[in-house]
């Protein structure tokens, strides 16, 4: 995945949200409140692509990166390079190959609460669940 540079990055967006710090306690809190969820939506600074994943272990948060919980990116992603990310109220998936869809809904108001408890974040409740906000337009 092809990353912007930092003055890209000031001149794509006025205000960076979410700071190495902040992201790392977020992630902090989802690994051990939300270890379940899936079906996550990770939107990145450099591609209009949506990129699906899970939510990533306490290994996997790094000080300025999360370590691969994110399908297709290949690798570490850099958190100055996710844009938003999207979970889901409830996701759908298949167990097993050709077997019926199960629905799974996640429990956001436990994550959310727990994660007033380290800060305050820049979300916004949808009608499809919430959504962390790294950059404003």
């Amino acid at each position: 995945m092809k990353a912007h540079n930092d003055k890209a990055l000031r001149q794509k967006y006025s205000v960076r949200l979410m700071s190495n710090h902040k992201w790392k306690k977020f992630f902090l809190v989802m690994a051990e409140y939300g270890a379940d969820f899936s079906g996550i939506e990770y939107h990145f600074t450099d591609t209009e692509k949506v990129f699906f994943g899970n939510a990533p272990s306490n290994q996997q948060v790094w000080d300025s990166a999360i370590d691969d919980p994110v399908k297709g990116c290949g690798g570490p992603v850099e958190y100055k390079h996710i844009e938003r990310i999207c979970i889901p109220k409830s996701y759908s998936y298949q167990p097993y190959e050709n077997a019926p869809t199960t629905y799974r809904e996640l429990n956001l108001e436990r994550f959310l609460m727990e994660l007033c408890k380290v800060g305050e974040f820049p979300i916004v409740r949808t009608d499809r669940g919430i959504e962390i906000l790294g950059y404003e337009t």
